[in-house]
């Protein structure tokens, strides 16, 4: 009898084992290497899936158990596990740096030369051998170029700000999202234009459940005295104008060196100060990396559009924000996420309840970051087709660094542009932080020429995209086209 008790008791314990060996797997052994694999979005977070179901996701949306209808901790739940994937370590050593899952991907341009050289860029067929190119953040010359005064003071544009040069993004997709690209050929110019429907809308195909694309926002700076200062967020003000990183009022200084007490809290201090001792956060703070003499000569050769020429190896690139969208839904999820000086405290558009939802598995640098979503247009979430703004209220969703900046739309009649939308559910200038995700994405088409809209819901067969060419949401597309051209150049 003891026998059988203690067999019972051994197999239960093996039971738990396996079990917490499951729910906990090993982390893959570090493999230092020069070619980069792109990898799989990994599930950290226990009870988080990938994909998930559409339904599932929906019910989130349309849930009449809660406010607008939008049950927020699913959202949220889902939003951290994402990032926990994200951020989750690789198992590639580069140049003395652990690749987090996101930097495995490939970026846009790695995407867009191999479809200019007919290759694949699938799972098992794909890699490279640098990281994702950096490029000046293309939203900013669309907004400029595009919507005439957008760019108005306090707005993120090259032209009117000093230290524009110092941020710079790179757009990458998971390997599902990079094998759509290259087997669609999705950037060619051509390609996209046998979509055309002559007094229709066209849309290219859809990229497959699985697709994630991210935007990685990064501040490359030089250190002076062992410290980078960076702007940070500190919550929008109330004004009808633009609020760039170029204006807010606060900053935070990164010890290179991490000398700081951990677990320090920071507290932001103005541009001016001269005491800066409590601003002081270490770099293992912030995910980071060096540039290497690669990177720098391929953002000192774009020169001419996207830098100032001084860029150097050893230069350290911070990231303080990031745009993640996935395919798991029609209109795709959309999540943004932003470094935070306390992130037990995130300040607006993020909110107590994200970080009261954050998991425990995200540690470090990766936990200094506060998350938005916005898995719908506006409340309560509206069809993709024939829905209304009529009783629904805004559904907010931006990233201060990426869209706070914006200052209004270009006025009606504007060469540049042939067609202005201005939200019905938000009086006057629209604004950055009036803007969601999910709204001005929906607006990607292949001529580029709908401007901004601050938030509202958009009807995917509204009349404006007749004769147009719909992107799935992808302004990445749009941003990167192949030029039949250039490609008579090669």
């Amino acid at each position: 009898m003891r026998t059988r008790k203690a067999i019972i008791t051994m197999m239960a314990l093996s039971g738990v084992v396996v079990l917490a060996t499951l729910c906990n797997p090993k982390p893959t052994p570090d493999v230092t290497v020069n070619t980069i694999t792109p990898v799989e979005l990994p599930i950290v977070v226990p009870g988080f899936n990938f994909p998930e179901d559409s339904n599932t996701i929906y019910s989130w949306l349309n849930n009449k158990n809660f406010p607008g209808n939008y049950d927020s901790a699913s959202v949220y739940n889902h939003v951290w596990g994402i990032w926990a994937g994200l951020t989750a370590q690789s198992g590639q050593v580069y140049q003395g740096d652990s690749l987090r899952t996101f930097e495995t991907w490939l970026g846009i341009t790695d995407i867009r030369n191999l479809i200019i050289n007919d290759s694949s860029g699938c799972a098992g067929a794909a890699t490279k051998t640098m990281r994702a190119q950096l490029h000046f953040p293309h939203q900013f010359e669309h907004g400029f170029h595009t919507t005439g005064n957008i760019m108005a003071k306090g707005a993120m544009s090259r032209e009117k700000i000093d230290s524009a040069e110092e941020f710079w993004v790179t757009v990458a997709y998971d390997p599902n999202a990079a094998c759509y690209a290259t087997t669609n050929k999705i950037l060619k110019q051509s390609v996209l234009d046998s979509f055309k429907v002559q007094g229709a809308i066209g849309s290219v195909p859809k990229f497959p459940q699985k697709a994630i694309t991210v935007k990685p926002t990064y501040f490359v700076g030089k250190e002076k005295g062992g410290l980078v200062k960076i702007p940070v967020w500190t919550g929008p003000r109330d004004s009808a104008q633009g609020y760039g990183f170029n204006i807010w009022p606060k900053v935070v200084y990164v010890d290179v060196k991490n000398t700081q007490k951990p677990g320090k809290k920071v507290i932001p201090v103005d541009t001016t100060a001269t005491d800066i001792e409590s601003a002081k956060v270490n770099l293992n703070d912030f995910i980071h990396f060096k540039l290497d003499s690669a990177m720098a000569a391929y953002m000192n050769a774009s020169d001419s559009t996207e830098g100032v020429n001084n860029a150097e190896a050893g230069n350290i690139a911070i990231l303080v924000a990031m745009h993640v969208t996935t395919k798991e839904i029609s209109n795709w999820t959309w999540q943004t996420f932003y470094w935070a000086p306390d992130p037990d405290t995130p300040y607006s558009p993020s909110s107590f309840l994200a970080r009261k939802l954050r998991p425990l598995q995200i540690t470090g640098a990766a936990a200094h970051y506060a998350a938005v979503s916005a898995y719908t247009m506006v409340l309560p979430n509206q069809p993709i087709n024939g829905g209304t703004n009529t009783g629904v209220k805004p559904m907010i969703g931006y990233n201060p660094y990426l869209e706070a900046g914006f200052a209004g739309l270009g006025p009606v009649g504007d060469p540049n542009v042939d067609f202005n939308i201005r939200s019905v559910l938000i009086p006057g200038k629209p604004l950055g932080i009036q803007t969601n995700c999910m709204t001005c994405h929906s607006l990607a088409t292949e001529d580029g020429l709908i401007g901004y809209s601050s938030d509202q819901y958009i009807s995917m067969d509204s009349s404006f995209f007749k004769g147009r060419v719909q992107l799935d949401f992808a302004w990445s597309i749009q941003g990167n086209k192949i030029r039949d051209k250039d490609l008579k150049k090669k």
